[in-house]
């Protein structure tokens, strides 16, 4: 047994996403091992997701996408084989740090999402497409992070078990459309801002039309049997739950530590989540801090969607907590990837913790350092810095690029380069303190300054 942030646990090795990648397992477990051996501070999530209760589950539908990434292996090298132009452009174009959809790609991926839907949930269960249709946007999060509180619905429309909400959006409904961000109406805004990135009017008023009909599409679209099984029992679906809980938990340990050790009241601290998308995750937080202590600091919600931050603003007036955040819409990082500069937003603040846990897997590795430099020069003396990655040794890593059709590419990192990344960027390796999340999808980092 070794010590982690006061705390005793176990360092055998361990059985990530339980061990049925035994190639990904093995390799987790090297990682881990090589990294305590140069005294990284590593260590394992525990397995908290209900879907554990269900071990066949998680194996089924593992084999079940691994079955589905073959098949769609070979449809990819078909159009491969007939279009060698589309498919040589487009691998340059996906190389390109924040180029996000180009033609050729977009090619490819319409031809691919023939198959996608009946491979993923079977012939007579192809109602998902109001979710893919979310991909690459952090709606997607939403149905994830409630999957287990959604009702699920059978091919007639019968309702096979009954949920908290009744439809793949989870917490959000049609009144997120009614937000208004920063005074103006989120069409306008959202109009506006395709704009300002260089679409011509006409063209911006066509495309956010058809993203808020998607939307609404999305809000009351029903989830049927092989959907809710596969987003809560996939690799991807538990990290993404894994994650939030990870974060979180750092979050409230921290903030009642802060409170008791230096005499404050949590309500006068200060949190911000870069990146945030919903903040549905932050939000959840807030909410468990205040049932438990009363108390919750502020969040400043930085993002660059106007619809995921409406998204947050409609939560957080359903669970009381309008109060407590604060929406930023900012254009996250300038076209050569430059990080937002945070005085415009913080002005002389200073934050008690610094949070970007689902952004740095889209970063390259010089942007990501900028980034951990300019979160660090607003942290407080003795603040918390919350980040991570997608790991590299994953289990299921082909799935989502894959069968999932995720845009846009995600930087798989093994857990050595984001230590690596974060001492580069100034940080002493004492300070870092890892945990892989139990599915063994992510590492999350925390480090006090």
């Amino acid at each position: 047994m070794e010590n982690f942030r006061g705390e005793q646990y176990i360092t055998e090795a361990g059985d990530f996403l339980n061990g049925v990648d035994h190639e990904a397992n093995k390799k987790l477990n090297k990682e881990i091992e090589d990294l305590r051996r140069e005294g990284c501070k590593v260590k394992a999530g525990e397995k908290t997701d209900s879907a554990y209760n269900n071990p066949d589950n998680i194996k089924n539908i593992y084999n079940y996408l691994k079955r589905g990434d073959a098949e769609l292996k070979e449809i990819r090298k078909y159009f491969i084989h007939k279009n060698p132009a589309t498919a040589a452009i487009a691998s340059v174009l996906e190389k390109i740090p924040f180029v996000r959809e180009n033609k050729w790609g977009n090619d490819i991926d319409s031809y691919l999402e023939i198959s996608r839907d009946k491979l993923l949930y079977g012939k007579d269960q192809t109602d998902s497409k109001p979710w893919h249709n979310q991909r690459g946007s952090a709606l997607t999060f939403l149905t994830i992070s409630e999957a287990e509180g959604l009702s699920v619905f059978g091919k007639n429309g019968e309702i096979l078990s009954e949920g908290k909400y009744p439809t793949m959006s989870g917490p959000l409904d049609k009144s997120v459309f009614d937000e208004k961000i920063n005074g103006l109406p989120l069409t306008e805004v959202m109009i506006q801002d395709k704009i300002n990135n260089g679409v011509d009017k006409a063209t911006a008023i066509e495309e956010v039309e058809k993203r808020i009909s998607e939307v609404r599409e999305f809000i009351q679209a029903p989830v049927t049997e092989k959907f809710s099984n596969v987003i809560r029992h996939c690799a991807d679906s538990l990290g993404i739950r894994e994650r939030v809980e990870t974060v979180n938990g750092l979050s409230i340990d921290y903030l009642k530590k802060v409170a008791e050790k230096e005499n404050r009241s949590i309500d006068d601290m200060l949190v911000m989540s870069f990146g945030c998308g919903t903040g549905l995750a932050t939000l959840k937080m807030l909410k468990k801090l205040k049932n438990e202590t009363g108390e919750a600091p502020t969040v400043i919600l930085l993002d660059q969607d106007p619809l995921a931050l409406a998204a947050a603003q409609s939560l957080a007036k359903k669970w009381n907590l309008e109060d407590k955040i604060e929406i930023h819409c900012e254009r996250l990082f300038s076209k050569l990837g430059k990080p937002l500069s945070l005085e415009g937003v913080l002005g002389n603040r200073k934050l008690d913790i610094a949070e970007d846990s689902g952004l740095r897997e889209y970063l390259p590795d010089g942007v990501y350092k900028q980034l951990t430099r300019e979160s660090l020069k607003f942290l407080r003396t003795g603040g918390l810095m919350i980040t991570g990655n997608m790991n590299v040794n994953r289990p299921q890593k082909e799935f989502l690029h894959g069968l999932m059709g995720w845009v846009p590419k995600v930087r798989m990192r093994s857990i050595k380069e984001g230590f690596k990344l974060l001492q580069k960027s100034g940080i002493p390796k004492e300070s870092i303190e890892a945990t892989v999340t139990a599915s063994g999808v992510y590492t999350v980092f925390a480090i006090e300054t």
